[in-house]
């Protein structure tokens, strides 16, 4: 395999915003020599190395197996291109303002990294792995926000991106060795793997890398925290937008099974006689007719408890102590949950209205959002969430909705990550960006939402061809120095600042990431998450049992799951029974508490 030696320098123009480019010199690694690009940075110089293979081409028989290393190579790799995107339901777009736009070809054989060096070549400098999200269904290491090279070069870090397969075509699961589920999250194993064996040759210190990812990316790191077989390869975890514990992230073995069954007769694959079959027919469709089956949700294809990579589930590993006790740097944006209410298209939500939500469709972006609740549950939480001080305000619904959202899929589990690491003797800071940029296409009602934060740890702001303001440079350099200095010292104060601290199980605390000072507050959602996990979870336990067991659960002759919301309803005799001996039930476990 000629791997590229004999090709000549040729960069895409525009990806990565390439300017002039010279051959920048080469290094020795165990894997092979590697030759990279030049570029001029804000008045210094980074060294990029551009679609380094670190693993062996997952087509052909290899699809939905395991990955295999990358066999050292002979001669001079030209690692001058950004690699193609993985096989993925979204269409390359050509616009470089676009810094969320795919930009780079996509093709089965995607597995290869990138590696930002500054120069002078460091010696055992601090390295950070950035790791994508995409809701485990789409994304790249070659997205234009993805940069590394302002980091690299205003920060001295090594900084190190890898693409990994996504949809079914890096989660399908059968339980057996030919799609044994997990071949994304073993493939960023492989590239990790792969930076503790060349990195020194870059300059990087192997005892010092830090991953870095967002969303699925940050889900990603907290699978690594928890899976025996990844921990090992990094020291630090910076988790934005994303843990381990956040609730979509994962299916058990019986519900990966069914939807991978699911997928397979949709496309017109036997499943009767097992998997062989099936696999084989999978194995003979098109990828991207695989990767866009899989988007159109008729099986969401995600991560899988399977013993093995993930021995048992998150919560549970985390209840147990089974994780790396890493120090962390962790957060969410204040906006967190807006995006995905338009996005998913909930009751009342639009980009293109002030989304303006009444109280009926509050109640109903309740269940959609946390589909488990009977009645009771959704009632409590519409109590909880409503602020009874804006009742006469046309936003209170909307505003309620987020926070909700926010708090149930990223608030929440961030804090009890953090008071878990706590716990175990390990050392969390936590933030909040709240800076919604002064270039986004949403309206100004939707705030900081997801992914806002990224550009900005990326350095993106510094580069006068996206237009930021100074105010968002100055935002960008903060938030660089405080990333590479978590990664540096596991502290990311800023030289002998010490406003960041440590979150703490009395008040919390999470520092404010915007264009204002820098600030520290109390929480966050103190009493919010408090209802979310020791109130909500046995109400709607307790209440399901009982609402099997007691007789007059159905005496109006309309069943309690298809009534109207307790909240302004009328409530039978027998139900107010009930509730009270519910609530003195869980105010006695919560003084046990």
């Amino acid at each position: 395999m000629l791997l590229q030696m004999l090709a000549a320098i040729c960069v895409v123009p525009g990806l990565f915003n390439t300017q002039q480019l010279q051959a920048a010199a080469d290094v020795t690694t165990p894997a092979g020599r590697v030759a990279g690009l030049e570029l001029d940075v804000l008045g210094t110089t980074v060294h990029a190395f551009l679609g380094i293979p670190f693993a062996q081409p997952p087509v052909g028989e290899r699809r939905f197996k395991l990955a295999e290393p990358m066999e050292p190579w002979d001669g001079i790799y030209n690692a001058t291109r950004i690699p193609y995107a993985c096989s993925q339901d979204r269409e390359v777009v050509n616009d470089q303002s676009d810094l969320w736009g795919l930009n780079a070809p996509k093709s089965e054989d995607c597995l290869y990294l990138n590696v930002w060096q500054p120069t002078p070549a460091p010696t055992g400098a601090a390295v950070l792995v950035w790791i994508y999200g995409g809701s485990f269904e789409w994304g790249s290491s070659s997205l234009p926000t993805y940069d590394g090279r302002y980091l690299a070069a205003t920060e001295g870090v090594l900084v190190v991106s890898f693409n990994y397969r996504v949809s079914a075509l890096g989660f399908l699961y059968t339980g057996t060795p030919d799609a044994p589920g997990n071949v994304g999250l073993t493939d960023q194993v492989l590239a990790l793997t792969w930076v503790q064996d060349n990195i020194a040759a870059f300059g990087g210190d192997p005892a010092r890398v830090t991953l870095f990812g967002e969303s699925a990316g940050g889900v990603s790191i907290g699978y690594h925290l928890i899976s025996p077989g990844s921990r090992d390869l990094f020291s630090r975890a910076i988790l934005q937008s994303g843990t381990a514990l956040n609730p979509w992230g994962y299916n058990s073995e019986a519900v990966a099974y069914e939807k991978t069954v699911a997928f397979a007769n949709h496309l017109g694959c036997p499943t009767e006689q097992g998997s062989t079959g099936m696999l084989a027919c999978l194995r003979d469709k098109d990828a991207q007719q695989l990767v866009d089956t899989s988007a159109v949700g008729y099986a969401t294809i995600l991560p899988v408890v399977d013993g093995s990579f993930l021995p048992e589930s998150p919560p549970v590993a985390y209840q147990n102590g089974a994780f790396k006790k890493a120090d962390l740097l962790l957060g969410s944006n204040e906006d967190e949950g807006v995006y995905f209410l338009i996005s998913n298209q909930y009751p009342g939500f639009s980009n293109d209205t002030e989304s303006l939500i009444t109280k009926d469709q509050f109640l109903q972006c309740i269940r959609y959002a946390i589909p488990v609740l009977n009645e009771f549950g959704v009632d409590a939480v519409a109590f909880q969430y409503t602020d009874w001080e804006r009742l006469d305000q046309d936003t209170m619904y909307r505003d309620a909705m987020d926070d909700l959202y926010g708090g149930y899929i990223f608030v929440c589990p961030d804090v009890n990550t953090g008071r878990a690491h706590l716990r175990n003797g390990a050392t969390s800071y936590m933030y909040r960006f709240s800076h919604r940029p002064s270039a986004s296409p949403y309206p100004a009602w939707v705030g900081a939402i997801h992914g806002e934060e990224v550009p900005f740890v990326f350095g993106l702001p510094l580069d006068p061809v996206y237009g930021f303001t100074q105010e968002e440079k100055q935002l960008a350099r903060r938030m660089m120095r405080h990333w590479a200095n978590f990664a540096r010292t596991g502290d990311p104060n800023n030289n002998n600042e010490s406003g960041w601290s440590a979150f703490n199980t009395t008040h919390g605390g999470y520092m404010v990431l915007d264009a204002s000072q820098p600030r520290m507050l109390t929480g966050p959602s103190t009493r919010n998450c408090a209802f979310l996990d020791n109130y909500l979870k046995p109400l709607s336990n307790k209440t399901d049992a009982l609402m099997n067991d007691v007789p007059c659960a159905s005496a109006s002759g309309v069943p309690f799951h298809t009534r109207p919301g307790i909240v302004g309803s009328n409530l039978t005799a027998c139900v107010l029974v009930i509730l009270l001996v519910i609530q003195s039930t869980l105010v006695f476990e919560f003084l046990q508490l």
